[in-house]
């Protein structure tokens, strides 16, 4: 027979707090010993709901925050708290709250924690722990995000300011594989004369060509075969175009190739062209600098060669011992300096503290140096009593052999290498550096045939161009520079501007107008008075050096005017017959070209 399922009460499980079930006797309690019992009650539509009493169990203290309920919440916890007994026995009254005036429903029980000061130490203790573990892995991630910054932090960089030198480094030749897509774009002396130009005859044939011919050939350099100069140093600029983009996209459709962009130079084409012609037959070196900026005005080197016809030339001019038409003597040519080096000597006796305002020497046409040993000044001339200005202005070398031999040790070195010796110069010009040679335990002769510039010391032109610039700029060294620009095709629009640029104040301001006023001594009275008298005043100094199996070499550094700098000069004659004096007319020749315009 089925039972009827729908006609049983309905059960249901539910756990109870045993203080809360009606007393069951003495014998169900020990039966049951501390356990708490549960029971299982029938319920028909009302829940049981288990709250345990938290006071008893100890889990909070006594304190309690009353907060008022709505009346509707707190008349459905009175119905909720009043529980119905078992058929047959009365309900069964709920527990009286604590606090007679508000219902435990209304209370809000809050948890205190009451550490000690050592439960509280310990958990500071653990906190810190947490904190330092894996403090190896902490500093990597660290390093890695640092590191991570600077890459990215570099690559704009690179981008932004470095990634164009890199790209036209000489060493790159994949550059050369811009002129698939380019027509060489054209060099420009500073007034616009065409320097190089690439021609395309009508089946597309490209040639490069150098309307001055030799007068420029190793400033501007070649492109096709002994690439060098300005062709060499702008190479990236001169295969790029930056005219209309819309005109070189529609030209790219069409496969044709786009004008590159122009370079140009600093260099004065008057100047140069006077420079040339000046030097005449000598071989020799010529370069003139502006001192407030660093712009190269002009650069001459010889013996020279046609760079229109290199290409054909340069096998038999490699193949000859000896020759040296390829060689730029102006950055990379080391000559023995002669007088000029007692500039040099000059600074180092100023820096050395010596009273050289009392100082005094009678010149007797040579020094002895001990033994059989002898400086003498040049053709045996005795200058007789002579102060430093004097002996600087006539250049006796005896007297500078005696200033030399003053000198503290390593002083002369000191002062040459804060000028740049045995240092690469600040310079982007490709170039060879100027050696000064002398180790401590040099004899005397050593040291004053070094301090009359007749050691083992070498220079090149550029550097003693340099120092004559930094003297006429009050010691302030500006960094030599031959580019002015980068202009498109056609000139319409700028690229680049190439902004002079200090290197560093090499010399006091003290010690410039000391040796400005040495200088001019030499062109008022001394050895190269005959650059005075035509309308500006000079401040130089001449120089011969002896050249073993060879002719004298003679030389001259300077500017003007003496006052106020414009130009600042250093030309070289090589294998001299008439000593110094063939430097002066290759100098006075370009200080007129320039100052009388």
């Amino acid at each position: 027979m089925k039972t009827d399922k729908t006609k049983e009460p309905k059960k249901s499980v539910h756990k109870i707090n045993i203080d809360d079930l009606p007393d069951l006797g003495d014998d169900t309690g020990s039966q049951m010993g501390d356990t708490k019992v549960f029971m299982d009650l029938p319920l028909e539509d009302e829940d049981f709901e288990f709250r345990p009493d938290y006071d008893e169990l100890g889990l909070f203290d006594e304190d309690l925050i009353q907060e008022p309920l709505p009346a509707s919440s707190r008349q459905r916890k009175k119905e909720s708290n009043t529980e119905k007994a078992p058929s047959g026995q009365a309900p069964k009254t709920p527990k009286t709250p604590k606090s007679p005036d508000v219902p435990v429903s209304e209370k809000k029980r809050i948890k205190k924690l009451e550490l000690t000061p050592e439960e509280i130490r310990v958990k500071k203790e653990d906190r810190k722990k947490r904190r330092s573990q894996n403090p190896e892995i902490l500093a990597v991630t660290y390093v890695f995000a640092a590191l991570f910054v600077l890459m990215i932090g570099y690559f704009v960089y690179f981008n932004a300011f470095v990634s164009k030198d890199v790209i036209n480094s000489a060493y790159n030749v994949r550059i050369n594989s811009f002129a698939d897509s380019i027509i060489r774009g054209n060099i420009l002396a500073s007034d616009g004369t065409v320097l190089a130009e690439t021609i395309v005859d009508e089946n597309g044939n490209e040639s490069r060509y150098y309307p001055m011919g030799r007068i420029f050939s190793h400033a501007v350099g070649t492109s096709d075969i002994n690439q060098s100069g300005v062709e060499l140093a702008q190479n990236f600029y001169m295969l790029q175009s930056n005219g209309n983009p819309l005109l070189n996209a529609l030209n790219d459709i069409r496969g044709g190739k786009n004008q590159g962009d122009q370079v140009v130079t600093t260099l004065d084409t008057a100047l140069q062209e006077t420079a040339y012609n000046a030097l005449g037959y000598n071989d020799g070196a010529v370069i003139a600098i502006e001192p407030t900026t660093g712009k190269i005005l002009a650069m001459v080197s010889k013996p020279d060669y046609d760079p229109n016809t290199l290409v054909w030339d340069y096998d038999t001019i490699v193949s000859e011992e000896g020759n040296d038409m390829l060689l730029n003597k102006v950055t990379s040519g080391l000559f023995i300096p002669g007088s000029i080096f007692k500039t040099l000597t000059s600074l180092a006796y100023i820096r050395s503290g010596a009273d050289y305002n009392n100082y005094y020497y009678t010149c007797e046409g040579q020094i002895n140096l001990g033994g059989e040993e002898y400086i003498s000044c040049f053709d045996h001339t005795v200058h007789g009593g002579e102060n430093f200005w004097e002996s600087y202005a006539y250049s006796c070398n005896s007297s500078f052999g005696n200033i030399g031999l003053s000198l503290p040790k390593n002083l002369l070195k000191e002062t040459c290498e804060s000028l740049l010796f045995n240092q690469q110069l600040p310079t982007s010009l490709p170039h060879t550096k100027s050696a000064f040679n002398m180790s401590e335990n040099a004899s005397d002769w050593d040291v004053a045939a070094t301090s009359i510039g007749q050691g083992h010391t070498q220079v090149t032109p550029l550097q003693m161009a340099m120092i004559t610039s930094a003297i006429a700029n009050g010691g302030n060294l500006m960094k030599p520079y031959m580019v002015d620009s980068i202009v498109t095709a056609g000139g319409g629009r700028r690229v680049k501007k190439f902004l002079p640029e200090a290197y560093d104040q090499i010399l006091s301001t003290q010690e410039a107008n000391l040796l400005s006023q040495l200088m001019e001594g030499v062109t008022e009275y001394g050895t190269a008075s005959s650059l005075s008298g035509y309308g500006y005043t000079v401040a130089g100094k001449t120089g011969t050096a002896e050249v073993s199996g060879r002719g004298d070499n003679s030389w001259f550094i300077g500017y003007a005017p003496a006052e106020q700098p414009k130009i600042a000069i250093c030309v070289l004659v090589e294998n001299d017959e008439g000593y110094y004096e063939s430097a002066l007319p290759v100098a006075n020749a370009l200080l007129q070209n320039y100052l009388n315009r």
